[in-house]
């Protein structure tokens, strides 16, 4: 994952239908944390248009509580 990517974060563990889109502004590796520039939210499949927001931060992958490494919170799109 690099500055610029779209990527997909998944807001619990092992749950694919609660979710946030956005591009990569940066990342620290000190806090263990990506911000992205918000472009969408899905919430239990279905996308949430009422959810606005410039900015969201997430966990790097494996930096959170439950982490798994069969699901990984952050996934790059493109």
């Amino acid at each position: 994952m690099k500055r610029g990517d779209l990527i997909k974060s998944f807001d619990f563990t092992g749950i694919d239908s609660c979710y946030m889109i956005g591009r990569v502004v940066s990342i620290s590796d000190m806090d263990q944390t990506v911000r992205c520039e918000f472009m969408s939210r899905v919430f239990d499949n279905k996308v949430d248009k009422k959810f606005k927001t410039d900015f969201f931060v997430a966990p790097l992958n494996g930096a959170s509580f439950l982490d798994r490494p069969e699901f990984p919170r952050l996934v790059v799109l493109g």
